[in-house]
């Protein structure tokens, strides 16, 4: 499989930094670089290979990486939650899932979630929008 390195993340890594290196920002209120969620998700459906770079920010302002790639077959994801302030410090982990599914919360929003994963425990979700 042939998949590109991520471009390298500029620290802070506040939100304009994640934003110009081509990830998908998630903040409160909004969301940037949302056409590359949508490219990546349909790519998954269409079986094609492709990689996006998540960056989430805590209200705190923390940034929580998700690498998520994707060979034809499954989704490689890797968290990276050691720039939070508050983070589990457990580093860099890493996870396979089959797919992407959606979910609702207990307000009714919708959220893409990862399906099928081998271990449950990193959750991974981001807005529908």
């Amino acid at each position: 499989m042939s998949t590109t390195s991520f471009p390298e993340i500029m620290e802070p890594h506040n939100p304009e930094q994640a934003e110009q290196s081509g990830d998908v920002v998630v903040l409160h209120g909004g969301m940037r670089n949302k056409d590359k969620w949508k490219t990546f998700v349909k790519n998954v459906k269409n079986k094609q290979q492709d990689q996006v770079r998540v960056t989430k920010y805590t209200i705190e302002g923390g940034p929580i990486i998700h690498e998520l790639i994707y060979d034809g077959t499954a989704i490689q994801s890797t968290y990276d939650d050691s720039r939070d302030l508050y983070g589990s410090k457990q580093g860099r982990t890493t996870n396979t899932c089959k797919g992407i599914g959606t979910m609702k919360s207990e307000e009714g929003r919708a959220f893409y979630v990862l399906v099928g994963c081998e271990n449950e425990g990193d959750a991974f979700s981001i807005p529908k929008f």
